[in-house]
């Protein structure tokens, strides 16, 4: 049986009361490994989610996720919505989905994984206030950002090597 597995920020953990073990499980599913980060802009709370191993962003509103239950089902939509269209798509469809409700929680595995989806965060609050055309666009183009976690490769060309 395949897992969603995700891995909250410490706060946004305390936060929404999601108890996270010290020590990581074991991972059997690459694309269903994400993590979890909170920011704000403006006047709104943003949830930024990044696949562990590629660092495949999906930034969603943060409204109305108050506890691990709805943080999941938050991701699950969000994922549904970003990744349409192509390979991510067909990824999202053969190894996330089928997962189902199934999760388990993680550490974040790394300050390196940290640093990426803070950089990340970084560029989405410069993109929210030049553009507004949604989490959906923004999470596109943030997945076109060169890495350097990644040899300089961008998220969108890593996810879809994950399920091979």
């Amino acid at each position: 049986m395949h897992l969603i597995t995700i891995r909250p920020t410490k706060v946004l953990a305390r936060r929404l009361g999601i108890t996270v073990p010290p020590v990581p499980p074991p991972v059997s599913n690459r694309v269903a490994d994400w993590c979890a980060h909170e920011f704000r802009f403006s006047r709104y709370r943003y949830l930024i989610f990044c696949n562990t191993a590629s660092l495949c962003p999906v930034v969603m509103l943060a409204t109305g996720v108050t506890d691990g239950e709805k943080l999941m089902m938050r991701m699950v939509g969000g994922l549904q919505t970003c990744l349409r269209g192509g390979a991510l798509e067909q990824q999202f469809q053969q190894q996330i989905l089928p997962a189902g409700p199934a999760l388990q929680w993680a550490p974040i595995p790394d300050r390196s994984v940290l640093g990426s989806i803070n950089e990340l965060v970084f560029l989405a609050k410069w993109d929210l206030a030049e553009r507004d055309d949604g989490p959906e666009g923004l999470s596109r183009r943030l997945a076109h950002t060169p890495m350097s976690a990644l040899g300089m490769n961008s998220p969108e060309r890593v996810f879809p090597t994950l399920g091979r």
